[in-house]
């Protein structure tokens, strides 16, 4: 099983010790867990200390270390350099890929992520007719904005008219930007795994962000934390307590629909990269996987997560 590690507290120290990723306080081991197990380790504790042996130990099992900022915003991030046996091939095909290709594949990343907004709006009571039609009319690199479109009527929707999406802010904000921060390092693992670059995007483009590939493979799966997010509120925790960093990273675990099946959130985020890696080679956009959107059932399985 694939586990999230999140330290908050200043004053640990990480070290690699027989397998295991050991977490100690003034040299007496407070915690430690198998690094086969560890998708990512999250640092938002300021004073924290680690050995290079423990980032060589994820970095060979591929997962990530990734700091953050005091909005819990990922603010730097340590990837392995090997992620996959054909990367230099996949790396090729994607730092090739054509504009067509590339303005195909956002069209369909936006129109999922319209999908799932509506399934989550279905899933409050709230009727998301309107999202169907915007999801139609997305066409090839959204030229008309429709992603934006539907954010403004989704957020208000979601969370009140009085809401407003603010990275910097407190409360229901830093629960999103923890929950956002958790889903992408998911996917930023799951690029590289795939033996895809994280920093060469689909439509993000920033020379600065290391993540831009990340940005885009979260945008359909970003509603999941804001539908849990609402659940946490619901529940009087309105700021990044333990309770609601546990809840956020059970989410990779969480079942979501696939053909045939179901699967966790963690396999589909990874199944996302390798089709979206055939696409590049192939360069058809046909090829890329996307999440579904949960039903009303599958989502309601968000409140065994807030305890």
């Amino acid at each position: 099983m694939e586990r999230i590690v999140d330290i908050a507290t200043d004053g640990r120290h990480l070290s690699a010790h027989r397998g295991f990723l050991v977490v100690s306080e003034e040299r007496r081991e407070v915690g430690r867990i198998p690094l086969d197990d560890v998708c990512a380790v999250i640092i938002h504790a300021h004073g924290v200390t680690w050995t290079t042996n423990l980032v060589v130990a994820l970095a060979e099992r591929g997962a990530i270390l990734l700091l953050c900022g005091p909005n819990h915003a990922p603010v730097a991030v340590c990837l392995p350099l090997e992620g996959h046996h054909a990367q230099n091939a996949r790396i090729r095909a994607q730092l090739e890929a054509g504009r067509p290709l590339l303005k195909q594949l956002w069209r369909q990343v936006i129109v999922a992520k319209i999908s799932w907004q509506a399934a989550v709006l279905e899933s409050c009571g709230v009727s998301a007719s309107a999202f169907d039609l915007l999801a139609r009319k997305v066409r090839s690199g959204d030229p008309d904005n429709v992603e934006a479109q539907a954010a403004r009527r989704y957020w208000p929707l979601l969370m009140g008219e009085a809401f407003r999406r603010d990275r910097e802010a407190d409360g229901v904000n830093a629960l999103l930007n923890y929950g956002y921060t958790v889903l992408r390092s998911l996917c930023a693992r799951s690029a590289v795994a795939a033996g895809l670059h994280p920093s060469m995007g689909i439509h993000h483009a920033n020379r600065t962000n290391a993540f831009a590939l990340a940005d885009d493979l979260v945008e359909p799966l970003r509603p999941l934390v804001d539908a849990l997010a609402l659940r946490l509120v619901a529940a009087g925790i309105e700021t990044v307590t333990p309770e609601a960093k546990r809840a956020f990273a059970s989410l990779i675990a969480l079942d979501l629909p696939v053909e045939g099946g179901t699967t966790t959130v963690a396999g589909a985020a990874q199944r996302t990269a390798q089709t979206l890696a055939t696409a590049f080679q192939t360069g058809r956009s046909a090829e890329l996987v996307l999440p579904r959107p949960p039903s009303r059932l599958e989502l309601a399985g968000l409140g065994a997560l807030v305890r």
